[in-house]
């Protein structure tokens, strides 16, 4: 069969039939569609070209015709076409090659000035010819126009069934649909408990990072439905912390369904191409919210209350507070400038901690000029004080509900590794019964269910043991000398908060828990820091305290300090020290150069001398520091690390260190660990103490 509008220039060039359905869906249920698709090269056959010129193009198949975006297929037809490679585009029905007008009019130019014919399963167009050029016309703007009449009317059955509560696009980990459109529980009880082990985990850390953390130490697994399996079909695999924070913000699991959390735009990519990016809606938007809809796995007040932990982790927000970590800034995203509304941000230094607000020069054009700074040690005590007023009435309650909770979380454990300790055995079960039933004349089959069969009892054993250990060292029930301890600290609750050891983390929990900000502010005129604290409950206190505090220093504690400064700093530079460190003189007054003269002559301490000072090789920090090529940081580690020995009268003072203690082999052997980039030399963190240890007698 010929046709008038193909001629042999035409028919030297190759014919491309091009293949494509819209989703993975249609390609795995439509087979019906890909046969009658390919059935076009035996009608391009007939048309005249021969089977070695003819190509198939089907890798654009599970991609929609509304983009030009990731349909290579369609970018090969593209350049053969402008290559002059090209003497035939044929699709069965031409609306699968493109769906967008303005693309497809593209097209229709390029085959109409390179001579390229376009062919469906009824007719040949040649785009030089008008009357075909307008019927290609017409059939772009048809395609585009029946794409959107068929996407608004699959949408609007979308939404009707969302509003119903019926359009379910895969279920999360717990829950399954067995008769639709009823959403519920998985049945496995084990499945169940892993699930509200997330959920009570979380709501003993402070954020899903720690959370993510914690499970993983446990090798916590949840369970998993591989897409297309029966629900039976359970693979367990540790969590990820995407999963776990999608877990976490997703309202099934309180009993709401929701539709409209995510929503597909569509937008230019840098190359023009018109791609689908998914963003997230707020929760005002969202399209549908129906309550109570299904089993929950926690109450709703749950899922607020995560919900406002994670947004208050973040930074994005001028709310967020940020996720509390080990650092010893106990307010730390809690405090807000009464002046320009920033938040403070804290500044470590080797003494102490400094929270500085840097928005006044933002908001209120002073270059350069900050709001104001103090230092954190006197005014974190004060607060602490008033916290531990708050929660000293409720100590001996607070200890008998830690007491519960922990023999709760031992007994919610054990549960856990005997679920575990049961699927392994049903494994074995299984697999033992599967090579038994197995002909001994299969040998090879026998071989690799055997093999199976030892991997499951090795599985077994080792959760047998790892049950076995549990029991040994943690008895479910809480003790009676461990109640007594936790009533014991209960009453005294001031010391656990102030000891050096207790977790910082644990402290910025309660902190964060009882109050929601503070707001800061100098009274410039009595030189106070002003601070308002606004409780969790809506109530709020004033508090007031010195902004600079005199630590005062006996006599011989400064004659010391004179005494060693003395060999670095001359006296006025040792006077702006002192200042610095609020260290009064013996009478409570401000130190000036010629007062530390005269407390020098006084007691009979030598004044500083550059020659004395290099021939005692006495260095600086700095110096210290440019001599080893390390930052005075680093210095600052090995010292306190106790690697360099180092002279300092008080923490927070300058160091005096020697030059010779520089040369010896720790010295060095942390240094050049420093340059090659290894783990810095630092001390092993101590054992840390919580408010309610779960330790056992």
């Amino acid at each position: 069969m010929s046709h008038h509008k193909i001629e042999r220039h035409h028919l030297e060039k190759t014919a491309y039939v091009y293949l494509r359905q819209s989703t993975p869906t249609q390609v795995k249920n439509n087979r019906e569609s890909q046969r009658l698709q390919r059935r076009m090269q035996e009608h391009v056959e007939k048309l005249g070209w021969p089977t070695r010129q003819i190509r198939l193009l089907g890798g654009d198949t599970g991609r929609s015709a509304d983009t030009l975006h990731g349909r290579d297929d369609y970018q090969t037809i593209l350049q053969a076409v402008l290559e002059q490679t090209a003497g035939l585009v044929a699709a069965r029905e031409l609306s699968r090659l493109v769906r967008d007008n303005q693309d497809w009019g593209q097209l229709i130019r390029l085959c109409r000035f390179q001579d390229v014919l376009l062919c469906d399963e009824h007719r040949v167009y040649d785009a030089n010819d008008p009357q075909d050029r307008v019927m290609l016309g017409i059939q772009g703007a048809f395609n585009e126009f029946e794409l959107a009449v068929i996407t608004n009317r699959m949408q609007e059955s979308r939404r009707n069934m969302a509003r119903r509560g019926e359009l379910y696009e895969g279920f999360p980990p717990g829950y399954i649909c067995r008769q639709p459109p009823v959403q519920e529980k998985h049945p496995d009880s084990r499945v169940q408990r892993a699930i509200e082990k997330i959920f009570a985990e979380f709501e003993k850390v402070p954020s899903v990072y720690a959370l993510f953390h914690q499970l993983a130490k446990d090798d916590f697994q949840i369970p998993m439905i591989v897409d297309g399996n029966d629900w039976r079909e359970l693979t367990w695999r540790q969590p990820s912390y995407d999963q776990l924070l999608e877990m976490l913000k997703n309202p099934i699991y309180a009993g709401i369904y929701v539709r409209g959390r995510r929503e597909v735009v569509r937008q230019l990519d840098e190359h023009g191409n018109a791609v689908k990016r998914e963003r997230r809606v707020p929760r005002d938007q969202w399209d549908v919210y129906i309550e109570d809809h299904h089993e929950a796995y926690i109450d709703k007040h749950v899922w607020e209350r995560n919900m406002q932990k994670i947004e208050s982790n973040g930074r994005g927000t001028a709310a967020a507070k940020g996720s509390p970590g080990k650092g010893v800034s106990l307010l730390a995203g809690l405090l807000r400038c009464h002046r320009c509304g920033q938040k403070l941000h804290v500044h470590y230094s080797q003494d102490d901690v400094r929270y500085t607000c840097r928005g006044g020069a933002v908001r209120r054009d002073r270059r350069g000029q900050r709001c104001f700074s103090f230092a954190s040690s006197t005014i974190e005590r004060r607060i602490a004080e008033q916290i531990l007023e708050v929660v000293s009435p409720a100590g001996i309650e607070a200890a008998e509900l830690a007491a519960r909770q922990l023999a709760a979380a031992r007994q919610q454990q054990r549960q856990l590794l005997v679920d575990r300790l049961e699927a392994a055995q049903e494994a074995e079960t299984r697999a033992a019964r599967q090579y038994k039933l197995t002909d001994a004349t299969y040998t090879t089959v026998r071989q690799k269910l055997a093999a199976e069969w030892d991997e499951t009892l090795q599985k077994l054993h080792d959760e047998k043991q790892r049950l076995a250990e549990f029991d040994a060292a943690v008895t479910t029930a809480v003790a009676d000398d461990e109640r007594d301890q936790l009533l014991q600290l209960s009453s005294d609750l001031p010391r656990v908060w102030f000891d050096d050891e207790t977790d910082m983390v644990l402290k910025k929990q309660i902190v964060r828990t009882l109050l929601e900000e503070i707001i800061v502010d100098l009274d410039e005129e009595r030189d106070e820091i002003v601070l308002w604290l606004h409780w969790s409950g809506g109530h709020h206190t004033e508090l007031r305290h010195p902004r600079r505090t005199r630590r005062r220093a006996s006599l011989s504690d400064l004659q010391a300090i004179v005494s060693t400064l003395r060999k670095m700093l001359s006296d006025e530079s040792l006077a702006s020290v002192l200042n610095r460190e609020c260290i009064p003189t013996p009478s409570g007054d401000t130190w000036t150069k010629s007062r530390v003269s005269g407390f020098r002559r006084q007691h009979k301490i030598p004044i500083y001398s550059e020659r004395t000072k290099l021939a005692s090789g006495w260095l600086t920090q700095a110096e210290a520091a440019t001599k080893l090529e390390i930052s005075p940081m680093s210095v600052s580690r090995l010292v306190e690390s106790g690697i360099l020995a180092a002279e300092q009268p008080r923490r927070g003072l300058p160091s005096v260190i020697c030059e010779p203690d520089l040369a010896t082999g720790m010295v060095l052997d942390a240094v050049r660990q420093l340059k090659t980039a290894q783990p810095r030399p630092l001390p092993h963190d101590p054992a840390q103490l919580t408010l309610f240890p779960t330790t056992n007698s």
